[in-house]
């Protein structure tokens, strides 16, 4: 139990953090979600916080290794295979060996192994950070230098896993072979590997089978999906190997099987990318809570060392940091390999230098060190770890100076990034596209009901809109409305068909509409209203007219207090308001429907008030001819499929003008593509309930 309350905790930091940041777009996101798990650090639940490694490893890295090994293609790997090694495990290799002789060199007491150890926990990076870091800045990452960052940070983490557990031993045995260290390295990442390919193959040819084989298959493969980076980050780990290489192994073998079986198996797909996607954001926002709630524990061992130390710490924090940056940005120059200059540019230019500086700049530590950091053992050999609290004070130091470093500077060297459109834009365009939609579906419609049904469930892809009942457009859009019903009812062709005592009835109706809703909602107003509406139901509890038999009732009873002829011309009089009332309809549905055309042949997207006013005008004549519940109104679905794709004609349309970012473009065919998938889900399980009412009413009737 109160491990679920913890869980719950993170995710309400989590969603705090996501809604704050919308008002602070200038500061990184990795930022507000480290201060909100400070924050949450000061809660009783969080007092004493201290990352488990194991947890944090099993729970955290292994789904998100698993998701990202999903984003890259088996071929892409294959082409890049010979950059990766060198990205991976030349570079780090390198790195480690060269900081960690120049921490020793600084910090006399420490052990070469030692100093090793701490360099190894230090060297890995986080791609995630740096894309937290420089989103929504108004700069690009070149696409070359983002490929490199993202294959770098894929496979390095086992790299200073398995080089910190070689430090270790080490410290341990207080010897080091080369023949043991090299066939356990190769032992652990080939071995990691391998077993990713060969669980991942068994587990999509498991996947593959139920999709062919049973009902319902998302029910079985989405879990599925869900426990397989656990198991096999569980499985690679017992039998000695890297678990994250496995994850990463057995992500890229599950986006084959994706890239093979594209357009089937559809629907689980669609489901499982939605869900690892949500998966992968929450756990992407966790990693940097967990990282503010650590910090409380490393201030701890901060005051714990003193000043004088402590200041040492850092000084060793930003030497280690500012190496690390020097042989990233000497290697990215110098490199020669031919496909690390087909993503950094020709060497010598200035974008290949601009390149190498993002590149080395690029090099964020992110939670996956301080992970490693509070791995350290507290003994080692049966004996103290020496330097414990002061190599995981480093790493901490290490992480921030690197965020700090790269949120300042990489803004600065990063080019301007391209056009692409902010919640405004795609807002305004969205709105016209469905505007657009919406009037050619309503002319191909004669059934009111359903005209009026679908066109209010095409709105709701506006999302959430605020009421316009109390704007001046409003307003004036609803008195031009009831002047055209006015002018339509005195018109001599409807006098001619309907006769004057029809007319002074239906236009008396109108003009105590007219004394109800022509001023503006005032608190007066809406106090006006409420005494008008306790009124009327004060008369319906006097008089008994509340429930439908006692309405059926009332309705005798009028019966009754009439001869034959007035009750027949009574309903003849009452059936010619009815029609009359349906012929308003359909003209005001004209009416408006050209205003909404007018305003959108002058580009106009702000048009919910002709929504608004259509909606008023509709309650108010569906009361006069006493429709006052709303009836369900079954809409056939292929008048959705053509709405979507008038819609997509639409984009198709602006996209051809060139006026609009491709990005734009792109975002809005994947909202029609999943509000028509929606839509029509939601169809097929009404139509099941329908059917299986259907089935039971049938089965009633037998019975009886």
């Amino acid at each position: 139990m109160e491990s679920l309350y913890l869980i719950g905790l993170l995710l309400l930091g989590v969603i705090a953090a996501n809604v704050v940041k919308q008002f602070i777009p200038r500061v990184p996101d990795a930022f507000i979600f480290i201060t909100m798990g400070l924050l949450l650090s000061f809660t009783p639940a969080f007092n004493g916080f201290e990352l488990e490694p194991e947890f944090f490893m099993l729970v955290i890295i292994a789904p998100l290794m698993f998701v990202d090994g999903q984003r890259q293609s088996f071929r892409k790997i294959r082409q890049k295979f010979s950059t990766i090694f060198l990205l991976s495990v030349v570079l780090i290799i390198g790195t480690i060996l060269i900081v960690g002789i120049l921490t020793n060199l600084v910090e006399t007491q420490w052990t070469l192994p030692l100093a090793i150890a701490l360099v190894a926990v230090v060297t890995p990076t986080d791609a995630v950070a740096v894309k937290s870091l420089t989103s929504d800045n108004g700069r690009e990452m070149p696409g070359g230098v983002g490929d490199v960052l993202e294959l770098e940070s894929l496979f390095n983490d086992a790299t200073g896993l398995v080089m910190l557990d070689l430090a270790l031993s080490v410290l341990q045995k207080g010897s080091f072979s080369l023949f043991t260290g090299l066939s356990h390295f190769l032992f652990v990442s080939i071995g990691g590997v391998v077993l990713g390919i060969v669980l991942g193959l068994i587990i999509v040819g498991v996947r593959v089978w139920l999709n062919v084989h049973i009902n319902n298959a998302e029910t079985s493969i989405i879990p599925i999906s869900i426990m397989t980076p656990f198991l096999v980050y569980i499985v690679a780990e017992q039998l000695g190997t890297s678990g994250i290489l496995a994850v990463v192994a057995t992500g890229i073998v599950h986006n084959w099987e994706a890239s093979r079986l594209r357009l089937t198996s559809t629907r689980v797909q669609l489901t499982s990318s939605t869900i690892w996607t949500t998966i992968s954001n929450v756990l992407n926002s966790l990693v940097f809570v967990i990282l503010g709630l650590s910090l409380p524990e490393v201030w701890k061992d901060f005051v714990k060392i003193g000043v004088p130390g402590s200041m040492q710490l850092l000084g060793l924090s930003i030497l280690i940091y500012l190496a690390m940056l020097a042989i990233r940005f000497i290697w990215a120059i110098r490199e020669g390999q031919g496909d690390i200059r087909s993503l950094f540019g020709t060497a010598g230019n200035a974008p290949h230098r601009q390149n190498a500086r993002i590149f080395a700049l690029g090099g964020v530590h992110g939670t996956m060190t301080l992970a490693m950091a509070f791995s350290l053992p507290h003994l080692i050999d049966g004996k103290v770890f020496p330097f414990r609290e002061e190599l995981i004070l480093v790493a901490t130091l290490v992480i921030l100076i690197s965020m700090l470093s790269s949120a300042i500077m990489l803004p600065r060297v990063m080019p301007k990034g391209t056009a692409a459109y902010s919640a405004d834009d795609i807002a305004h365009v969205r709105s016209k596209m469905v505007d657009y939609a919406t009037l050619q579906i309503r002319s191909q419609i004669s059934d009111h009901a359903v005209r009026e049904e679908l066109t209010s469930q095409l709105q709701t892809q506006k999302g959430w809109t605020i009421s316009s009942v109390t704007d001046d457009k409003f307003q004036t859009l609803l008195d031009d409305t009831k002047d055209y019903i006015r002018n339509y009812i005195h018109s001599d062709a409807v006098g001619d068909k309907y006769g004057t005592e029809v007319i002074n009835i239906y236009d008396n109706a109108i003009n105590h509409w007219n004394s109800g809703l022509k001023n503006k909602r005032t608190f007066k107003h809406e106090l006006h209203v409420l005494k008008k509406q306790y009124k009327h139901a004060k008369w319906h509890i006097v008089n008994g007219v509340v429930t439908p038999k006692q309405r059926q009732r009332s309705r005798e009873q009028f019966k009754a207090t009439k001869s034959p002829e007035e009750w027949a011309k009574w309903k003849n009089i009452r059936g010619a308001v009815i029609a009359l009332n349906n012929e308003v309809l359909e003209q005001t549905d004209t009416y408006l429907d050209g205003i909404l055309k007018s305003r959108l042949e002058a580009f106009q997207s702000d048009n919910t008030y002709v929504y608004d006013v259509r909606q008023a005008v509709n309650e108010y004549l569906n009361r006069i001819s006493h429709e006052y519940k709303q009836k369900s109104v079954n809409v056939d679905s292929d008048l959705y499929i053509q709405a979507f794709q008038f819609e997509y004609n639409f984009v198709q349309q602006a996209s051809s003008t060139g006026r609009l970012p491709r990005t734009l473009i792109s975002a809005l065919y994947s909202e029609i593509n999943q509000a028509q998938a929606l839509q029509l889900h939601q169809l097929e399980e009404l139509s099941t309930i329908n059917t299986e009412d259907q089935e039971l009413a049938t089965s009633q009737i037998e019975n009886n």
